[in-house]
């Protein structure tokens, strides 16, 4: 046997109607009640006795006079519920309007993030493509002089060093930008991967710390926009990790997972046999990270555009971001995404 839930538009539209023949009704069955009342207990035959001994102050007139004050505040009310409803309507315009604009400066962002990201990847393949390759012939030449000068040419064998030893720094500095650039890996092995290489590399700045990275559910098919957002938030999580709580311990958690199974909220008699299209449709991201460092005071303003960042990143793409902390209390941050994101609008 199979229900039909009401629509809940409809619901909500046959709801004002109902209020209205509702309060209707009532005034209706008070007015009929005050009738009766007034007929068992001749109210207009009593009032005449009480006020007749002062007709000098006009008291007979007085029913009439407030009936004329009750249609006059009847009027009253109706002009102000008409404004009411007038304001009402403004407010809902402005605010679809606010919606609107919204979602466009939004998209806005989510665009100009691609598009940094794009222009990001084609620099690093440049200075690894370009530069990269000239370093390593300047190695190999200046390795060849030094071996042909020997013990002969003492100068000319001490610049050949320092020529190498230039050259490797700047192929090291290189190596470093394009990691800042475009993550190791990201695009040959993925999300996982580059994110543990990503920790891996912060174990080693920072020994005095620990770290914990845990990844559950499947991060393959994202869009390059999400992929990349999700590193970032790593990224810049224990960059700030390096600079104020470079001895506590960090915690990295991402899971992807439906969201009914995240929200406690959901009706638990949903049909459990959607097909895998569905399932994915409403797909979230969950990223968060913990430590126990010395914390910060999130009311205070602060000079860094880090979290900044990170809450325009998310909410780019539909995402929300919170974040907790108190001094000498740890650092948290939480971000919910759709597994969707970006999917939809490519960036050409």
């Amino acid at each position: 046997m199979s229900s039909e839930s009401p629509n809940p538009s409809s619901v909500r539209r046959d709801r004002p109607h109902s209020a209205v023949r509702r309060d209707f009704a009532w005034v209706l069955a008070l007015t009929v009640l005050a009738a009766m009342l007034s007929s068992a207990f001749d109210f207009s035959e009593r009032a005449y006795r009480w006020t007749r001994g002062l007709e000098r102050f006009q008291l007979d007139e007085l029913p009439g006079t407030l009936c004329v004050l009750s249609m006059g505040l009847a009027w009253f009310a109706w002009r102000r519920y008409r404004e009411a409803r007038r304001e009402l309507a403004r407010r809902r315009v402005l605010e679809e309007e606010a919606e609107r604009l919204l979602a466009d400066n939004r998209r806005l962002v989510n665009q100009a993030l691609q598009a940094q990201e794009l222009e990001r990847r084609h620099l690093a393949r440049e200075l690894h493509d370009e530069l990269g390759q000239y370093l390593n012939a300047i190695s190999l030449d200046a390795a060849r002089i030094r071996d042909l000068s020997g013990e002969r040419e003492a100068e000319i064998h001490r610049v050949s060093l320092g020529l190498m030893q230039s050259a490797s720094h700047v192929y090291r500095q290189i190596g470093g930008m394009i990691r800042r650039l475009r993550p190791i890996g990201l695009d040959e092995f993925g999300l996982p991967s580059a994110l543990e290489h990503c920790v891996e590399g912060w174990r080693e700045r920072l020994p005095d710390a620990s770290f914990s990275l845990t990844m559950e559910g499947d991060f393959e098919g994202l869009s390059d926009a999400l992929t990349i957002t999700l590193y970032r938030l790593v990224q810049e999580g224990l960059t700030n990790v390096s600079k104020f709580a470079r001895t506590s311990c960090v915690e990295v958690f991402m899971v992807r997972a439906p969201r009914a199974a995240q929200d406690s909220t959901q009706d638990s008699t949903q049909d459990s046999t959607r097909s895998e299209e569905s399932r994915e449709a409403i797909d979230e991201i969950v990223v968060s990270m913990v430590d126990d460092g010395p914390g910060v005071d999130l009311e205070a303003p602060r000079d860094g555009l880090g979290l900044i960042g990170m809450r325009e990143r998310v909410e780019a793409l539909g995402g929300e971001f919170h974040m907790a902390s108190v001094p000498d209390g740890g650092f948290l941050f939480c971000a919910r995404m759709p597994a969707q994101a970006g999917l939809a609008e490519p960036v050409n």
